[in-house]
């Protein structure tokens, strides 16, 4: 009896199971600036011939990683399809053609010169112009408005053109106007609502013409928004560029930014807000946008002219290859590890912010993991509760401090009264301990945590095991070590430590960066979260696959009474 070949049933299953990543990809990208989000973005548009890279070609890899690369380089020259571009900045430059050019040049007469406001509303009237009579999306979305942006940052200069962008920016997400500060509520996703109808224009243009639509977003700069599009869009990806921080204040330096235009910028985009705070509604938290990114590329400056962005480009069809063929290549020991950092922070009871850690040998075996949380024995700050402190019930959960001192806990009871809606809608109102004593004693000192960083868990649980650090010892952390656990990882003799999100310290430049045992900083490149999971979980048994490519099907095999295999073919 014969069978049918190929197995069509199968082959057709994986075409259609692949088609949704093969026909639409999302990758936000978030980062500081200076950090080369624009790099990658130009990146992604390239054809692949003009894509610089140093993935391996030759006959004969010496090891697993260089056969990894040689896979993911036929793949991407088999069949790399450029992205479309949308830049935020340029959809922000729609919302300023709701006036005419004169008034909106009108509401920016603080920072357009009287010398470049003809300049500036030649633009914009251009802009308007296309903007009415564009027929096709992609070219308007695409090309046509980031030229006009680019334009307008040509005249306005770096630093204005910022300052501009940062203040319409505000006003969109708080009124959702580019010509209103006054708060309007349901408003701030405006912008992030027109860049998905950007979106949706283009698909619909792609699919017309049977095309597939890979877009990325140039750049998202508040969790909130990246959120809106995770939720929104299952092949959406949010991809962190990071760069170490002496290389980005160098590139800045470079733009001609002064000394206090950088520390300007780094408060106004990375600074962590208080969301009672107005500046929260500025949202260029970039911090939080790290934290919720599921893709990390490394672009630290490289001296080579010729391989300047090879080894940039290499993460990124690495990455692009596996969001359209999942599980092509497994992880690298990097990835895996700094995996198990992401996974042991969800264990975390902190309110503020989750933090992972983990200390492995030299060959990348863990060796003790942790996460921030309070002292073994106490209660995290998740489960505790302020109704349940001011009614002096659980007192083993409390400090004698919280539950005595009259005067704090009159300025606490005060606070409190407004937290009392949370328990209407089902919610536990837990509170910060170091936020409230900081606002108590009108101070802004780490000291007041009731936790244990990360890293100092995964420390304590090596020594609490008896267990020594080896030779080559390595640091996986979801953040970068404080001044403190940056001393703790000398100290043990820690040789790398591998991070995603600088510290906003002096750890580095103070701590680390002295004497004749300094460890090696790496700031992490890979997929953690969901999207490890997602590009590393063949859709199908790869073996499948290729026996449905090839139109084979193994032969049915039987046994018969003496045990023996019997093919039925």
């Amino acid at each position: 009896m014969s069978h049918a070949t190929p197995p069509s049933y199968l082959k057709s299953a994986i075409k259609q199971i692949y088609r949704d990543d093969d026909d639409f990809i999302l990758i936000g990208l978030t980062g500081r600036t200076g950090s080369g989000c624009s790099t990658v973005a130009s990146i992604l548009q390239h054809p692949k011939e003009d894509i610089k890279h140093s993935l391996f070609i030759g006959q004969n890899p010496v090891s697993s990683e260089a056969r990894k690369e040689r896979i993911i380089l036929k793949f991407f020259e088999f069949d790399w399809h450029p992205f479309l571009l949308i830049q935020v900045r340029s959809i922000i430059t729609t919302f300023l053609l709701e006036k005419s050019s004169d008034e909106a040049i009108d509401y920016l007469k603080e920072i357009i010169t009287e010398g470049k406001r003809e300049a500036v509303k030649t633009v914009l009237d251009e802009i308007r112009n296309t903007q009415e009579k564009h027929i096709s999306a992609s070219q308007f979305y695409s090309i046509d408005l980031p030229h006009g942006a680019e334009r307008l940052k040509n005249i306005l200069g770096e630093n204005n053109f910022v300052r501009v962008y940062q203040k319409i920016g505000k006003n969109i997400r708080v009124s959702g106007s580019a010509f209103s500060e006054e708060l309007v509520s349901g408003k701030f996703f405006s912008l992030a609502e027109k860049i998905q109808n950007a979106i949706e224009e283009i698909h619909k243009e792609q699919k017309s013409k049977s095309q597939r639509t890979f877009i990325v977003i140039d750049t998202l700069r508040n969790p909130l928004e990246a959120l809106f599009f995770q939720d929104r869009y299952s092949s959406f990806y949010l991809l962190a560029v990071s760069t170490p921080e002496e290389d980005r204040q160098r590139r800045l330096r470079k733009l001609n930014y002064s000394e206090d235009e950088i520390k300007q910028l780094d408060e106004t985009e990375y600074t962590s807000r208080d969301i009672n705070d107005e500046r929260f509604y500025s949202v260029q938290d970039i911090q939080g946008c790290l934290q919720r990114a599921d893709i990390y590329v490394s672009n630290p400056d490289v001296v080579d002219e010729v391989s300047k962005y090879a080894s940039l480009s290499n993460q990124l069809i690495r990455f692009v290859s596996l969001i359209r063929r999942p599980g092509i290549v497994t992880p690298t020991a990097i990835e895996r590890c700094m995996q198990v950092a992401h996974t042991a922070k969800l264990n975390s009871g902190c309110i503020s912010r989750q933090v992972g850690a983990a200390v492995t040998d030299q060959g990348f075996g863990v060796r003790a993991i942790g996460w921030n949380d309070v002292p073994r024995g106490q209660i995290p700050c998740n489960l505790r509760s302020r109704t349940e402190l001011l009614a002096g019930t659980s007192n083993s959960a409390y400090s004698d401090f919280e539950r005595s001192d009259n005067e704090y806990l009159g300025k606490f009871r005060t606070k409190s009264s407004a937290f009392r809606v949370i328990l209407k809608h089902g919610r536990n109102d837990a509170y910060c301990f170091k936020s409230d004593y900081n606002e108590f004693k009108d101070e802004k000192n780490q000291v007041h945590t009731r936790s244990l960083h990360a890293e100092e868990n995964a420390f304590l649980q090596l020594t609490m095991s008896g267990a020594s650090i080896s030779k080559g010892a390595k640091l996986f952390t979801t953040a970068s070590p404080c001044e403190l656990c940056s001393k703790k990882a000398y100290q043990l003799g820690i040789e790398t430590i591998i991070y995603i999100d600088p510290y906003p310290g002096i750890a580095v430049d103070h701590v680390l960066g002295i004497g004749a045992n300094r460890p090696t900083l790496e700031l992490f490149s890979g997929a953690i979260g969901r999207a490890f999971h997602k590009l590393y979980t063949p859709v199908v048994a790869y073996k499948d696959e290729l026996n449905a490519m090839v139109g084979y099907e193994i032969p049915k095999v039987t046994a018969d009474k003496s045990g023996a295999n019997i093919s039925k073919n």
